[in-house]
C-alpha cells in the first residue's frame, strides 16, 4: 500500500482522537525501543517501555478531550472521513458520510432524514434477494415498462379462393386456438465417442381452432365446401385453388387498426378434419373443433 493509500485509509476510518492516539503511538515506538534496549531488552524493559507509551497516548488524548469540544471533535472526525473517501475516489460514501453525520441539518432542516433514506436505497439487502432497494426498484420499473403480450388477444384471418374474405365472422366465432409454427427434425449421428446432429425436414404445421357458429351453421358449411373442392364425393381429389385456405394468426392484437407490430404467422392450409359435439344435458354455445394441416411447405401464401 503506497503513502497516499495508507493516508487516505486513515483519514476515512479514524477520529480526531483516535488520530492522535495513533500519532503518538507512532512517535513513542521509537523512543520505547532505546529504552527497552538500554533496560536490557527484557521483561522488565518491555513492560517500562509500554507504561511510558501508554502514558504518553492517555495525556495527548486527554489534552485533545479538554481543550477541543466534543461539537468541534465531531465536525472534524467528519471532515477527515470525507476527505479520506475523497481521496480513495469513494465519492457515494463520501457523500453518504456528510449526511449521516447531521451537519448540514443545522443549514438544511431534513437532510438526515434524506441521508438516511439515501443509505437504505443504497444498501444490499437479504428482502431484495441480495440487492439494493434502488436496483429493486430500477427492475420493478423496467418490468412495468415492458407490455407483455397476453394470450386471450390475438386476431385470426381467414380467406380462400372458393369463399374469398370471411376473416371478420370467423374471428367473431374463434374462441380457442392451437398450434406449433415451427417444428424441426432431426436425428443423431455417432462418430466415434461423439455425435452429430442432421436435419431432416421443417414439419408442416397442424392448426386446431374451436369456433362457435350461428343457426344457419355458416361455419360447418363452410368447412364443407372446402373438404368436398379437397376430396370430392365422386371419388376424385382437387387441386390446392380449390381448397387453400390462406389463415393469417396476429398475437397481442385484436384487430388491425390496433395493430402495432405485432408477432404474425402466415400459411396455406387445407381443411383435415371437424368435430361435432350435442348434448341435451345443458344450454350451451355448439362448439366446433376444426383441423387443419398446412400445405406444402415451400409454398407461400
Amino acid at each position: 500500500m503506497s503513502l497516499y493509500e495508507s493516508i487516505a485509509n486513515a483519514l476515512s476510518t479514524k477520529n480526531l482522537t483516535n488520530s492522535i492516539g495513533d500519532g503518538v503511538n507512532s512517535a513513542m515506538s521509537g523512543i520505547g525501543g532505546g529504552v527497552s534496549r538500554a533496560l536490557g531488552g527484557g521483561t522488565f524493559g518491555s513492560a517500562v517501555s509500554n507504561i511510558g507509551t501508554s502514558m504518553a497516548r492517555n495525556a495527548a488524548v486527554g489534552l485533545a478531550n479538554k481543550y477541543v469540544p466534543a461539537s468541534m471533535q465531531r465536525m472534524a472526525g467528519v471532515g477527515t472521513g470525507v476527505l479520506g473517501d475523497v481521496m480513495s475516489g469513494d465519492f457515494n460514501n463520501a457523500g453518504l458520510r456528510l449526511l449521516d453525520s447531521g451537519l448540514l441539518s443545522e443549514f438544511l432542516p431534513g437532510m438526515s432524514g434524506i441521508g438516511a433514506q439515501a443509505r437504505f436505497f443504497g444498501t444490499p439487502t437479504p428482502l431484495f434477494g441480495g440487492i439494493s432497494p434502488a436496483e429493486a426498484r430500477s427492475i420493478y420499473q423496467e418490468m412495468r415498462n415492458n407490455t407483455k403480450c397476453r394470450k386471450n388477444l390475438w386476431l385470426i384471418e381467414v380467406s380462400s379462393f372458393l369463399l374469398d374474405d370471411i376473416s371478420s365472422r370467423f374471428n367473431m366465432f374463434a374462441i380457442d386456438l392451437d398450434y406449433t409454427p415451427l417444428t424441426i427434425s432431426g436425428e443423431k449421428r455417432k462418430i466415434g465417442a461423439a455425435s452429430i446432429d442432421l436435419v431432416n425436414s421443417s414439419d408442416p404445421i397442424e392448426l386446431k381452432v374451436t369456433t362457435m357458429d350461428d343457426e344457419s351453421g355458416f361455419i360447418k358449411r363452410w368447412f364443407r365446401m372446402h373438404c368436398m373442392g379437397a376430396a370430392a364425393t365422386d371419388g376424385t381429389v382437387g387441386v390446392p385453388h380449390d381448397y387453400a385456405i390462406k389463415i393469417k394468426i396476429v398475437h397481442g392484437f385484436v384487430t388491425q387498426g390496433s395493430n402495432r407490430g405485432g408477432y404474425e404467422d402466415v400459411g396455406l392450409f387445407r381443411p383435415a378434419s371437424m368435430d361435432v359435439s350435442l348434448s341435451r344435458r345443458e344450454d350451451g354455445l355448439q362448439e366446433l373443433p376444426l383441423t387443419f394441416v398446412q400445405l406444402d411447405t415451400f409454398m407461400a401464401p
